[in-house]
């Protein structure tokens, strides 16, 4: 499964959910992607009072705080869900 995180450096709620997406990882298949957004006109624009923004497949699972419950639980059903098909 793999998971978009858009983040900046010195964003402290960036560094939490990159250290919550690392535990996590620990338990879930999850190939994490980091995308940092500075110097890039479209992303600032896009996500810079959002950041961090969590997305799969092109669904935001997280913005702003990161909610540890919520993503588990996604990932939970998401991974379910596919072996089910």
């Amino acid at each position: 499964m793999k998971l978009t995180l858009y983040k900046r450096d010195n964003c402290s709620l960036c560094d939490e959910a990159v250290v919550m997406l690392e535990w996590l990882q620990e338990d879930y298949p999850i190939e994490l992607e980091q995308i940092d957004i500075a110097g890039d006109e479209v992303l600032e624009a896009k996500y810079l009072f959002e950041i961090p923004v969590l997305i799969h497949e092109g669904v935001v699972i997280s913005q702003g705080r990161y909610n540890d419950n919520k993503v588990e639980d996604f990932v939970k059903y998401t991974l379910t869900s596919k072996k089910n098909v």
